[in-house]
């Protein structure tokens, strides 16, 4: 699985928004899904003390925005996120600032910014072209490490917490790899052989994707809408063990 995941997703062009001033954590507490003062990632940590991890940037209905790499310095926080996003970020996240002394900065992304990503990244990152789609349950964001269920408030933490609390997932985070990568698009359809829907592709990399899946479709023969002919094989999938197939989809209004 390592070796499978080993920067298979790093093309994508990011930018850093450098967020800076006496009330930055207080600000991005307020905001992300993460424990701004105990940052998580499910790849462990090679120091004592954790300075970098992932956290979404939800709006008020709970979807997913953007997702963060955030690393901790001495004058505030950088976070990494899709250029094409950033600005919009930059001017959503202005509007909860009111009174707080911060400021916000869109940098190009450094050498010394990409060498904290870890070596195994299992970012789905999102895209203009996915963003405020998906709950971050959806995205395993809770599994990944980059949800805090013991912080405080932050906007979109009710729907959050409702379907953690409910813990009713249909739909998860998974890898898959198809035998035509020309067949791969944002927002792409993935389907059952029976022509069901199983779920869409998040971001994708030469011939692998991340998706979100029906988990009760993860053992059917899959592949893509509109290219029936491609072969769709699935290599993981980011979920509770727990999870059942089973639902009522009256307990998961929001997705």
């Amino acid at each position: 699985m390592t070796d499978l995941l080993r920067r298979c997703f790093m093309s994508i062009s990011l930018s850093r928004l450098r967020v800076e001033g006496q009330d930055a954590a207080t600000f991005l507490q307020g905001q992300i899904t993460a424990d701004i003062h105990h940052l998580n990632f499910i790849v462990p940590c090679q120091t004592d003390e954790r300075t970098t991890g992932l956290a979404a940037l939800c709006n008020r209905q709970g979807r997913v925005i953007t997702l963060f790499w955030i690393i901790k310095t001495d004058n505030g926080f950088h976070l990494l996120l899709p250029a094409a996003l950033a600005e919009k970020v930059a001017q959503y996240l202005k509007i909860f600032i009111f009174r707080a002394k911060v400021t916000l900065t869109i940098e190009d992304v450094t050498e010394s910014d990409l060498t904290t990503l870890p070596s195994e990244l299992i970012i789905p990152w999102i895209t203009e072209g996915n963003s405020e789609a998906y709950v971050p349950q959806m995205l395993s964001l809770d599994i990944l490490g980059a949800i805090s269920f013991k912080k405080g408030c932050y906007t979109g933490q009710e729907i959050v917490a409702r379907m953690q609390y409910l813990g009713k997932h249909k739909r998860r985070l998974a890898l898959i790899e198809v035998s035509s990568q020309d067949a791969l698009a944002i927002n792409g359809k993935l389907i059952t052989t029976a022509e069901k829907d199983a779920g869409e592709i998040v971001y994708f990399e030469g011939n692998k994707a991340l998706v979100v899946l029906r988990l009760s479709e993860r053992n059917e023969p899959l592949t893509l809408m509109d290219h029936l002919e491609v072969s769709v094989t699935l290599r993981h999938i980011w979920h509770d063990e727990n999870e059942t197939d089973t639902l009522d989809s009256n307990d998961e209004s929001s997705e």
